[in-house]
């Protein structure tokens, strides 16, 4: 739940940032902004190389080891490598991104992977809550510099100095959290990094490309003002899958510490047949609500972005899938069999980067969203051919229906609100507001796993009428 509520917490700054960042900067300039960012995720995935996976898994086994430490040196080494790679190629890059930004990508670059790596001692040392606390922490901070730096007059330049300020910020927060071991690390500590991080590393290409690859892509054929339009409705279909990543990043670590101490047993099971009941809580109404509502809540980021709507949907489902496919990759991760993750990265990235060309170069932006949503589908059907070698998987089939039934009781009375009163986008926040409160419940009406999850939760001198 303080996972959820971070990353919810997160989202909201993030997305009342972009609102004014949007109207603010504009479509060409913050699309700009997002091609920068996009190169910065690459840039950290060649400056990472699967470590921070590694260091995860590794801290989270309880074992022998100065795995704190050693991940420290490795990562410093990555970096200094690819900032001098960056530099001397900065020619290139600043002509790809259309704007003078390499010096900043390479400052960018330091603190991503700082706090990425603070992150992944805290989860690794099962305090997945402290490390949830630093993304809302981050976010926050960046958002308020971005947005007064901007409305100041500063630009572009205002956006690019929030992002390193709000980094800097939660690894100095996070570091004073974080228990380390001043010992001298090993060899052998360094080696048991290196044989995670030599499979984990393609899924930090996996995901990137997921994330971003269409946006790379996209730079290729299509303008800055576009790609901003596309990058917004990415970021909202990202909003609704917030709870499902909060699962991923709360049950890995324990699902870690079960499989190294018993191995692969029942405990394990149990996890990811929760994990998938509830993956979909909130993005499958999110989808529901996006069909009905999405082109006029893309209004309030400005002028020319309810373009986006057909893509928002398109990427709201992939979403969906990928959130499932997550489950499936989480789980195989944590019972450190990274080398079957390395075979559905290897797929998923070969499919995405080859669809995303031959139907970006075709068909645009729908191409690129369509490019995305198949991999996804692909990902998740091979996730779960893996997990069911090595693992007992229950698919918990009666939950998902009755999220979608839910959604469809939901969508029911959304849509006749939006029909019988004024269109317009305080109606349809109300609305929203409205189809949320119908959605919960419904489904608290239909499933009884649900009410009982939601009575456990409770606090104790709390309890809700009927639900036992």
């Amino acid at each position: 739940m303080v996972s959820f509520l971070s990353q919810f917490a997160m989202s909201i700054s993030g997305f009342l940032a972009t609102i004014v960042l949007t109207r603010t900067l504009g479509q060409e300039q913050y699309g700009a902004y997002v091609v920068v960012l996009s190169v910065l995720a690459w840039a950290a995935i060649a400056g990472n190389l699967g470590l921070t996976a590694a260091v995860r898994k590794r801290v989270s086994e309880a074992t022998e080891g100065n795995f704190v430490v050693s991940g420290i040196l490795a990562q410093i080494a990555l970096y200094a490598i690819v900032a001098i790679c960056l530099w001397f190629a900065r020619p290139y890059l600043n002509s790809y991104m259309e704007i003078e930004a390499t010096s900043i990508l390479i400052v960018m670059l330091g603190v991503s992977l700082g706090v990425n790596l603070v992150r992944a001692v805290l989860q690794g040392q099962h305090l997945v809550h402290v490390s949830s606390i630093l993304s809302p922490v981050e976010w926050t901070i960046r958002s308020i510099v971005q947005v007064t730096l901007v409305l100041a007059g500063f630009g572009i330049a205002g956006a690019f100095a929030g992002y390193v300020v709000g980094a800097i910020v939660a690894i100095v927060i996070g570091s004073c959290l974080v228990s380390v071991d001043y010992a001298t690390p090993t060899r052998e500590d360094f080696r048991q990094l290196r044989s995670y991080a030599q499979f984990s590393w393609l899924a930090s290409v996996k995901g990137r490309t997921f994330l971003s690859m269409d946006t790379i892509i996209l730079a290729f054929f299509v303008t800055n003002s576009l790609i901003g339009v596309y990058e917004v409705a990415w970021n909202l279909a990202s909003l609704f899958a917030i709870f499902g990543s909060s699962i991923t990043r709360t049950l890995f670590p324990e699902m870690s510490k079960i499989s190294s101490e018993r191995g692969v047993d029942g405990h394990v099971s149990g996890l990811l047949r929760v994990s998938l009941a509830y993956t979909g809580l909130i993005i499958i109404p999110g989808f529901a609500g996006a069909i009905l509502v999405g082109d006029v809540v893309l209004t309030v980021y400005g002028s020319g972005f309810e373009t986006g709507y057909y893509i928002l949907l398109v990427l709201t489902f992939a979403r969906l899938l990928y959130g499932y496919q997550s489950q499936f990759m989480n789980t195989i991760d944590a019972v450190d069999r990274p080398d079957l993750t390395f075979r559905i990265n290897a797929v998923f990235v070969a499919i995405n980067l080859t669809l995303n060309i031959l139907l970006t170069a075709q068909f645009g932006w729908y191409g690129a969203a369509t490019a995305t949503t198949a991999s996804a589908a692909v990902g998740l059907g091979l996730g779960y051919y893996y997990a069911t070698n090595i693992m007992d998987v229950i698919v918990p089939v009666g939950e998902i229906t009755k999220q979608w039934l839910a959604a469809g009781i939901m969508a029911a009375v959304v849509f006749v609100g939006r029909v019988a009163i004024e269109d317009s986008l305080p109606i349809v926040l109300v609305l929203i507001g409205v189809g949320a409160v119908v959605y919960l419940a419904a489904l608290l009406a239909l499933s009884q796993e649900f009410r009982t999850t939601v009575e456990d939760n409770l606090p104790g001198v709390v309890s809700v009428p009927g639900f036992k």
